[in-house]
């Protein structure tokens, strides 16, 4: 059952979301406008079956395959159930619904992020969108959330992590 509801899930997402997209001059990828609604209502709809914590993590997860194998928004508006139902989108299906840090590690590094990109001038939303990319990355690199100690300004200099950074700055 649960499976049925996370592949209807996404394929009502993405419908939802192809209804907001807008050109927004981006050349890659799918515009910040579309990742946003997709995320947005993934998140709502899969809240009804895991934490809101969860949630937000598979919806960026699924967000990311499904922008890799469909690079516009208008691509993935076309997957259907039976594409969802193949052991290809079964695999990163499972693959999102992990997670790795719990709710006690994920609330203060958002909670701080948040203050200090809205500090660094970013308005609310744009923090909140920015902070949730980078907690999503972060805890895909870092599963154990005391590795992540290691992320020292320095560190946040390289052309890695930069390149990271500016991902989610885009988003």
């Amino acid at each position: 059952m649960k499976k049925i509801q996370l592949t209807c899930l996404f394929i009502s997402i993405l419908f939802i979301s192809n209804s907001f997209a807008q050109t927004t001059g981006e050349k890659k990828g799918w515009p910040s406008v579309e990742r946003y609604a997709f995320i947005s209502e993934c998140i709502k709809t899969a809240q009804e079956n895991m934490s809101e914590d969860s949630a937000r993590f598979y919806c960026y997860c699924m967000q990311e395959k499904i922008e890799i194998k469909y690079p516009t928004i208008d691509e993935a508006a076309k997957i259907t159930e039976a594409d969802m139902e193949s052991a290809d989108w079964q695999k990163d299906i499972k693959s999102c619904l992990g997670g790795f840090w719990t709710n006690k590690d994920r609330a203060p590094f958002l909670t701080t992020c948040i203050e200090s990109a809205q500090k660094g001038g970013l308005t609310e939303e744009k923090s909140k969108n920015y902070c949730e990319c980078m907690l999503f990355k972060i805890e895909n690199i870092y599963p154990n959330p005391v590795d992540a100690i290691v992320l020292t300004p320095e560190k946040l200099a390289t052309p890695e992590w930069k390149k990271i950074i500016q991902s989610c700055l885009d988003f």
